[in-house]
């Protein structure tokens, strides 16, 4: 629970200021009032610990397009690299391996310096880290454009990672403070809502690029978006806001530095052919995984440390915390293998790939502003559990999609998934910025989001596994030798150049391999559907309305 929250009664949740109590009660309508203007303190603790009312930004439209074009700039190239994966494969020259790390390079990245880039925000003011790292990332987007080995590509694609990670808690901060607390939720599903269509819609961008340009027009796209944003930033003339200046926890950013990519490396390691000794992946993952408990124990018992973790102590905001972790690792792995999908085993072209993707896309318009409202109305309970519920039948529906090669009950699935996670995660994510304090809100949003993206860079690793583990379970122990072979060997990983070559050399077992793709497919869905289901109960045990 936020420090300067003591009670909770009656579904609303009442404060101490200076003077008096100062309550949240929903009326009879059902639509929870603004508080009264003043100061929040907590009667004992840290009283440095305060709440300032929220003041409108002088243009609050400005302010919310200009931090919705950034956010949608990130979300954007998470997901728009996948579907021209192939294409910078082969004109890269790059293995198989090295190609996936263009994508989780920079999830990555972006998940180990987001704790890092809501520290700063507090620091130095949440505007001027903005505007650093939107100039940051513009120009990690032209290297990537001009990058001519998979090397320099990969070190771009990170570099892009880290300023997404200093400059989306930025953002996010600017839009919660900026906005009077009855728009909130409106202003929220916006920024969120619209931010996810470009997120959902990467494929779709980045297919329709490859068929009338190049794969580099992927990433120039993000320098006008960069460069209108910033201006705005410049135009707008928000006021300066920053926290009182604490330490940047320089052994709390070591551990997060080395565990989180260390864990999701030493994962995303083990579903590859056996190139190596198979004790040093295992090793990574051990390590990354026990670096990072090593960070949480750290920050329970620091001070001020980097990832704030007692902010969401509380077992309502802890629960919401992992169901946005959870939907995050199934949007960004549908985006990534839904794509995929598509041209593996349906033969679609990039563009029609992208297109095929829409289902997924349209609920989400349809959905965003009403959960908004929704939260506005009665709160983050009801719209989480049942967006999940939709989201995990959407899934198991897929499966079956997907299983029998059937494009139209796929695209009942997706649109169910599209839907249901949006209904889920944004009366959530509003709520858990709400509540914190306004000096912490920058610390809470690197927080939250540090979990929504390391989500996301497990989610793909995990089903990198599971297609890895259910290709071996299906697939003959031997493959033949020369040319046919390693084409195999790559068609198994994922390359569909190789996959369409040997239907041509080698029918039988192009379809041996597609059908053991296509299991691998349907298994990565497969562990999407548990995501899901134990968010379901997490939603209902734990991320439960504050009382």
């Amino acid at each position: 629970m936020p420090p300067f929250c003591l009670a909770v009664a009656n579904r609303g949740f009442s404060c101490f200021t200076e003077h008096a109590p100062l309550s949240w009660h929903r009326n009879a309508t059902g639509k929870r009032p603004a508080p009264t203007p003043g100061r929040l303190t907590r009667s004992s603790g840290d009283a440095s610990i305060r709440q300032m009312a929220p003041s409108a930004a002088p243009h609050p439209t400005r302010t919310l397009i200009a931090m919705t074009g950034s956010l949608s700039m990130i979300f954007l190239d998470a997901t728009v690299v996948g579907v021209a994966l192939p294409t910078i494969h082969v004109d890269l020259g790059l293995t198989t391996a090295s190609a996936s790390w263009i994508i989780t390079g920079f999830l990555i990245a972006m998940a180990s310096t987001l704790a890092i880039g809501g520290r700063l925000a507090d620091r130095i003011g949440r505007l001027t880290l903005f505007r650093i790292a939107i100039v940051l990332f513009a120009g990690g987007s032209l290297a990537c454009g001009l990058s001519g080995s998979g090397t320099a590509i990969i070190i771009a694609r990170i570099s892009q990672g880290i300023a997404a990670g200093l400059m989306q808690p930025a953002s996010t901060a600017i839009v919660i403070s900026s906005v009077p607390q009855a728009k909130r939720g409106v202003a929220m599903a916006t920024y969120f809502g619209v931010a996810l269509l470009f997120l959902l819609a990467g494929p779709v961008i980045g297919g329709t690029i490859i068929e009338f340009a190049s794969w580099q027009w992927i990433f120039y796209l993000n320098l006008p978006v960069a460069a209108i944003a910033l201006a705005l930033s410049i135009q707008l003339g928000l006021p300066s806001q920053r926290a009182a200046a604490r330490g940047l926890d320089p052994i709390g950013i070591v551990l997060l530095l080395t565990g989180l990519p260390s864990l999701v490396l030493g994962l995303e390691w083990l579903g590859r052919p056996p190139e190596t000794a198979s004790w040093l992946p295992a090793a990574l993952a051990i390590g990354g995984l026990g670096m990072t408990i090593l960070s949480v124990i750290h920050a329970a018992r620091t001070t001020h440390p980097l990832l704030h973790v007692r902010l969401i102590a509380d077992r309502p905001m802890l629960g919401q915390t992992i169901v946005l972790a959870i939907v995050s690792l199934v949007m960004s792995a549908q985006a990534v293998y839904g794509a995929i999908y598509l041209q593996e085993a349906l033969e679609f072209t990039p563009l029609q790939a992208g297109l095929g993707s829409l289902p997924l896309l349209i609920p989400v318009l349809l959905v965003i502003r009403s959960a908004g409202k929704m939260y506005d109305r009665i709160g983050f309970h009801k719209p989480m559990v049942f967006g999940l519920l939709i989201t995990l039948l959407g899934i198991l529906i897929e499966i079956a999609g997907v299983w029998w090669q059937a494009y139209a009950i796929l695209a009942v699935g997706m649109v169910l998934v599209g839907g249901g996670s949006t209904f889920a995660t944004t009366p959530v994510n509003t709520d858990v910025l709400a509540r914190a304090p306004d000096e912490q809100r920058g610390e809470v949003s690197g927080l939250v989001q540090t979990m929504r993206q390391l989500g996301s860079s497990i989610g793909i690793v995990i089903c990198v596994l599971a297609i890895g583990w259910a290709v071996a379970a299906t697939m003959p122990t031997t493959l033949p030798k020369g040319d046919a072979g390693i084409q195999a060997a790559r068609a198994l990983e994922g390359d569909v150049e190789s996959l369409r070559a040997l239907r041509h050399s080698d029918p039988p077992l192009a379809g041996t391999l597609k059908v053991a793709r296509r299991t691998g497919i349907a298994a990565a869905f497969g562990v999407q559907a548990l995501a899901v289901a134990a968010g379901c109960v997490i939603a209902v045990t734990i991320a439960t309305e504050r009382r």
